[in-house]
């Protein structure tokens, strides 16, 4: 045996007794915490992620950036020193650590759960495992300039359990959902992150330098969106119902790949409908993304439905694109 390979296979079993001390400080620091409600055999929680190819930054000197919340700082505080960072317990939310374990959301039929995502992110992308027994939309709170997105979660059953991808312009957040089972405690109105890796690349000015980095294309961009012509839009839809909704859109148009929903400015200040697609007498999600005032959608479709709500407490507004696409 080479000298190459001896040393290759030395650093693999390095690795993996790093991933396995890693893993028992993980098991460690849960036993310390409240135990969440029992999960699904088919739902298993997410294991640190894979080391990246890129240099790490170096944590033993950064110097962390000050944050309002305490327990935030001292959860910061106990990662950088080696340990797993932990999952923050309170009797109004729980907050995961982003990109270090994967956050589990436990519901309850009627009750809405609200995943809180960092603000400043723009939601691109929901797809959720069981899209027939979960209801799953996007919500925002703040002012425009600080806005702060929300994916609204709930089932419609009890006892089940899925997942859910979202997807930001920032982040990909990859979340379990469990719906507890009937009489069992466990549900958890709010959800929330905070974000290790990003404050110890600011501490090391990484992330100012990726900042100033963003800005200056920010500055050399004249307009945010697709280009859109104006010989290529279709004006051809009619909306149907809802009238006096706060989320009722206020037109709808495609460019002949995607069609924009323009909502009104009150949709901040009130539940964000869901969207589904209707064809062949079926209702589907599709993937949209929500830009403020529009929902884009990634294909054409004669009938949609906004609903907001369930059974008979659902408000629904309907899009039909016109025959004669005028």
């Amino acid at each position: 045996m080479d000298q190459a390979t001896l040393s290759r296979i030395v650093r693999s079993a390095a690795a993996r007794a790093a991933l396995w001390a890693a893993l028992a400080l993980l098991a460690g620091c849960a036993t310390q915490t409240t135990s969440p409600a029992p999960l699904d055999a088919n739902l298993v929680r997410a294991t640190p992620l894979p080391e990246k190819s890129e240099p790490q930054p170096n944590t033993a000197s950064a110097e962390l950036v000050p944050q309002d919340d305490p327990e935030v700082q001292a959860a910061i505080r106990a990662w950088k020193g080696g340990q797993s960072a932990p999952i923050i317990r309170t009797s109004e939310f729980i907050q995961y650590p982003y990109g270090l374990t994967e956050a589990i959301v436990t519901c309850e039929p009627l009750r809405v759960c609200d995943v809180e995502l960092d603000a400043g992110e723009e939601i691109q992308n929901v797809s959720i495992g069981d899209s027939s027994r979960w209801l799953v939309h996007p919500a925002f709170s703040g002012a425009r300039e600080t806005l702060t997105p929300h994916v609204m979660v709930k089932p419609t059953e009890y006892g089940i359990v899925t997942n859910a991808i979202v997807t930001t312009n920032r982040r990909t957040y990859y979340l379990g959902l469990v719906s507890k089972a009937n009489g069992d405690p466990g549900y958890v109105r709010r959800v929330k992150f905070y974000y290790p890796l990003d404050l110890v690349e600011q501490a090391n000015g990484t992330f100012r330098a990726k900042a100033t980095l963003a800005q200056r294309a920010s500055d050399a961009t004249v307009a945010r969106g697709p280009r859109l012509a104006a010989d290529r839009l279709s004006f051809g839809y009619e909306i149907v119902g809802g009238q006096g909704l706060p989320w009722r859109p206020v037109r709808v148009f495609d460019d002949g790949q995607h069609v924009y929903i323009q909502m009104p400015t009150a949709l901040q200040a009130s539940e964000a409908p869901a969207l589904l697609v209707q064809s062949r007498g079926e209702s589907a999600l599709v993937n949209y993304r929500v830009r403020l005032p529009y929902y884009v959608v990634d294909r054409l479709f004669d009938t949609a439905v906004l609903i907001v709500g369930v059974g008979r407490h659902q408000d629904r507004v309907t899009i039909q694109r016109k025959a004669d696409g005028q």
